[in-house]
């Protein structure tokens, strides 16, 4: 019987680098059983290594439209599966990931158990595999994300928002609602953190590949990560402030190019910042809440008889997050300044440089023909 494993997040525990890594292996992992497949289907703002996003996809739309759409999206929900099928003749593994599943799943009625269902009639069975991230940090950096594309409140305001609800950061109530439909054996959990991987070289994806019983060795290849650099500590307070603004608040705005330079130029000068949102006395409150379901998931999940879920260690040496001085962000404002005048200047120095060569190509250009209206009117003239 083949298996579907489905990699659901949690979000911010590195599924991109995940998704990126499989495609490129796409032909190895074929070779030992597994296909990471690409149905084609394409969704405004995800990536398109998402490849199980059909299953939870809800389209915004209107009522009066709303019955037709959820339709067409639930056709291709069993598209999709059909699919599988198709592909589980060849293959007994196949592998589909997205992080929207672990939040998103709500969205479609009874999802675990039609899913399941559908699979079986297909002749599959399921595994979940999902990441957990210790919730402070998943709550950080969020908000972080936030700041950086738009929104102006404080820290303490976002933990007292309705976002917070979005993240589904009582774990052990989470897995186990999937698990009451799919079966406790069927969930693989891991946890997203360094000392915790497994597999050769202890990484992220040498841990995802022993999930599914395969070692990271030196056939595999590395996809060219693009890092994308986070602001923090005060740069990110600039970029809260700044967002005031509405020509701030755009995902990719100048301002936040501009501070990710001057807060690396800073790094270097004075250090990483290890400023964090918590205190330390608030960030242990807020891991109490989560404490109970944490040892649920270790021993029950994971089975572990200590309870411990995550091990890194929580020091009291972080900086705290905004309490900046005004020069402090007044010179990071400045610098911003200084950083596009420059910009602005080299620009302007390349199209005058483009401008001048194009004068000379054009004057070089037109010798010829000025030498010829100029033998046309002697020879008129003169005839």
């Amino acid at each position: 019987m083949a298996t579907l494993y489905l990699h659901i997040g949690t979000p911010k525990t590195g599924t991109t680098a995940i998704q990126n890594f499989l495609p490129l292996n796409g032909e190895l992992l074929k070779k030992q059983g597994f296909c990471y497949p690409d149905f084609g289907y394409r969704y405004n703002g995800v990536n398109k290594y998402r490849n199980a996003h059909f299953l939870v996809h809800r389209q915004s739309c209107s009522l009066e439209s709303e019955k037709e759409i959820r339709k067409s999206e639930d056709e291709r929900f069993f598209e999709g599966l059909d699919r599988i099928k198709e592909l589980s003749n060849i293959y007994p593994n196949v592998i589909l990931s997205d992080e929207n599943i672990w939040n998103g799943y709500i969205n479609r009625e009874n999802f675990w158990r039609i899913l399941k269902d559908a699979l079986a009639e297909r002749g599959l069975d399921l595994k979940v595999i999902v990441y957990l991230r210790r919730q402070d940090m998943v709550v950080e950096s969020y908000y972080a994300q936030r700041v950086k594309v738009k929104i102006q409140m404080s820290f303490q305001d976002y933990l007292d928002s309705e976002d917070i609800d979005y993240f589904k950061l009582d774990y052990y109530s989470q897995l186990k609602e999937i698990s009451q439909v799919i079966g406790k054996d069927n969930v693989i959990v891991r946890v997203y953190e360094k000392k915790q991987y497994e597999g050769n070289g202890n990484t992220l994806i040498s841990d995802f590949l022993k999930t599914l019983g395969l070692e990271l060795d030196e056939r595999y290849e590395s996809p060219d990560i693009v890092v994308n650099t986070s602001l923090h500590g005060k740069f990110l307070e600039v970029k809260r402030i700044l967002n005031e603004f509405d020509c701030f608040k755009t995902r990719n705005n100048f301002a936040v190019r501009y501070l990710k330079i001057a807060q690396e130029e800073d790094e270097k000068s004075n250090g990483v910042s290890s400023s964090k949102f918590f205190t330390y006395e608030k960030r242990m409150d807020f891991l109490e809440k989560y404490r109970e379901g944490n040892t649920a998931v270790a021993k029950e999940f994971m089975n572990r008889r200590d309870g411990v879920l995550f091990r890194n260690e929580i020091r009291k040496s972080y900086g705290i997050a905004g309490n900046y001085l005004p020069e402090e962000m007044i010179l990071i404002c400045g610098r911003m300044l200084e950083l596009q005048h420059e910009e602005m200047k080299n620009k302007l120095g390349s199209m005058k440089t483009e401008l001048e060569g194009m004068k000379r190509e054009i004057e070089y250009q037109s010798r010829p023909l000025v030498r010829k209206i100029a033998a046309k009117i002697y020879h008129t003239i003169f005839k």
